[in-house]
Formats: structure tokens, C-alpha cells, sequence
């Protein structure tokens, strides 16, 4: 059951995050930082997209890009695979640096890019990393607000939102930043209920997978995807939600996170709510049953069975 595939459009906007592999530190001073930084100017020369903030935190690399012609897998991997071998020869080390696929959320910029610039140039503040964020070297806030040039750094787009252009632009950019009170509740590492590639309505969901020639499926039901399971499985909801590790219901559960997650009718966190289960038990039920699926013809096809019931 492979990953779907990433959207790609001319003009899109993701929120890209490079995370060390296992958590491990990826730069260990700051002629790293400024490696990854002069890794970034390259690429917006040689892609022409553009790059509207970053962070680099000690243990990851956080970005937002804009894509021109070129996908954002071609940039990344200009980023990841070059930094990466930079790295290893520089501190004489060796393997990964990064864990794995880097993680990007597709947004939808005139609900979501300002207040996404606003928590990256925050995270230092909110990792214990610095007071201000105006005293973080590593994040685009000072440029933002003129204390430094990034030449091919883009702020016009994002303080549009706030502000015509100028000094007063830029002042109400930083106090927006400093305003923990009036910063909106928002997980910017995940994408919508309907399709966690994407932050943004149903509206603007369907617009991004017409415009990267990707299937759009009206949203299901939850209850339909219940109904399905509880069909396949001989068990009630009353059941599945009952305490205890049965086999029968565990499985089945398993199933009901998985339609879930690949369906987009709801959140995991309702579902979770819904089961009387733990949000991470049923992530980790999902991981433990694509592993056996691999591995396990009839399973693969029992999912896809169910997963083409709830479709009809």
C-alpha cells in the first residue's frame, strides 16, 4: 500500500519539515547553519521557487516553499542529499542524516501562510532556544523585520496579509510573532480530516487535486465506514469500543484507523474519542497492519475489499 503520491502545481505552498534521523542533532555550529542556508539560496537560483520562512532548529530544518515548474521533491533532494553529504565529509561522518521522507503539508495561503510564518519565526521562542524571536539568528524574523538581508528570501506575500508594505508592515509583523495570546490554535504538522496532505477547506482541497491532476473523492461518512467494519467483522460499535485487547475487535479497529486515515471521513482523534482509544495506539495499529499487509497477500486484499465497500 504505497504512500499517495505528493501534489504538485505551479504556485503551491507547503510547509516542509526536515527532521533528524532519530532525533539526532543536524547541525553542530553555525557554519552548518550557514551551509543549509547557502544550500537554500542555490536552490531558489536553479528551481526559481520560492522560500517565504524557515527555522533551523537543532534537530530540524523548517521551511515554507513556494514551487514553480520544478516539484518539490527535486528542491528537497537538492537540499537534503547535498547538506547531507556536506555534513558527513565536514565532521568525518557517515549515514543518514536525516530520517527518511521529508514531511510536507500542502496549504492553502491566503487562510494559512502568515500564521505559519508567524509559528516558525516563534519556535525558538517556544523551544527554550532564545527570549525573542528577534534574537534567533537561524530563523528569516530578523530579516523580515530589516535587521538583516536574505536577498532570496520572499516576505512580500505574507505581509500583504497584515499590512501594506513598509515600516508599519514589518512592526505589526513582529507584534503579531510576540502575540502568544492571539496566535490561533493550529497544527501545522498535519494536513485536514479530509486529506492529510492538505490544510485547507474542502474547497481548496479540490482545487489543489484538479490543478495536480489527482482524484477528487467526496467526503464519506463515518458512519458508513462503522457500518462497513462492523459488517465485516460480526461486531457492534458497542463492542469495538469496549476495554480490552481482544483479537477479533483489535483487528478491526486497526481496519477502522486505517479507512480513516486513507478515506478522509474523520479525524483519528474522533475516532479515538468514538473507540475509547488512544490517538497513538491507533497510529500504531495502522503502521503494524501496512507492515503485515506487505507481507500478507489476503490481508492486502481484505483492505482493499473494505476500502472499496465504503467507496461505493
Amino acid at each position: 500500500m504505497a504512500r499517495k503520491p505528493r501534489l504538485h502545481f505551479p504556485g503551491a505552498i507547503y510547509h516542509v519539515v526536515l527532521n533528524g534521523n532519530g532525533n539526532r542533532q543536524v547541525f553542530s555550529d553555525d557554519i552548518d547553519r550557514t551551509r543549509l542556508l547557502l544550500l537554500l539560496q542555490e536552490g531558489v537560483e536553479k528551481f526559481g521557487h520560492k522560500i517565504h520562512a524557515y527555522c533551523l532548529v537543532s534537530t530540524a530544518v523548517h521551511l515554507v516553499i513556494e514551487v514553480d515548474q520544478a516539484p518539490l521533491s527535486r528542491v528537497m533532494q537538492q537540499i537534503g542529499f547535498r547538506y547531507t553529504r556536506w555534513y558527513n565529509d565536514w565532521h568525518g561522518e557517515i549515514g543518514h542524516l536525516f530520517q527518511g521522507r521529508y514531511k510536507a503539508i500542502l496549504i492553502d495561503p491566503e487562510r494559512y501562510l502568515l500564521d505559519l510564518v508567524c509559528h516558525l519565526h516563534h519556535l525558538p521562542q517556544a523551544l527554550g532556544l532564545a527570549d525573542d524571536p528577534m534574537q534567533f539568528s537561524w530563523s528569516s524574523h530578523r530579516a523580515y523585520c530589516m535587521r538583516e538581508q536574505v536577498p532570496w528570501l520572499s516576505t512580500e506575500r505574507t505581509l500583504l496579509q497584515i499590512d501594506q508594505a513598509g515600516t508599519r508592515a514589518l512592526l505589526r509583523f513582529h507584534a503579531r510573532v510576540n502575540d502568544v495570546e492571539a496566535r490561533p490554535r493550529i497544527d501545522f504538522s498535519r494536513g485536514g480530516s479530509y486529506d492529510p496532505r492538505v490544510l485547507g477547506d474542502d474547497d481548496f482541497v479540490r482545487g489543489a487535486l484538479k490543478l495536480s491532476r489527482q482524484k477528487y473523492q467526496p467526503r464519506l461518512s463515518p458512519d458508513k465506514v462503522f457500518a462497513v467494519v462492523e459488517r465485516a467483522f460480526r461486531l457492534s460499535e458497542q463492542e469495538l469500543a469496549a476495554p480490552g485487547k481482544a483479537r477479533q475487535a483489535a483487528e478491526a479497529r486497526a481496519f477502522l484507523a486505517w479507512l480513516y486515515m486513507h478515506t478522509g471521513c474523520d479525524t483519528l482523534t474522533n475516532l479515538g474519542e468514538r473507540l475509547n482509544r488512544d490517538i497513538s495506539t491507533l497510529s500504531s495499529s495502522v503502521r503494524r497492519l501496512e507492515l503485515k499487509a506487505k507481507k500478507d497477500e489476503q490481508l492486502s486484499e481484505k483492505i482493499q475489499l473494505l476500502l472499496r465497500r465504503v467507496g461505493r
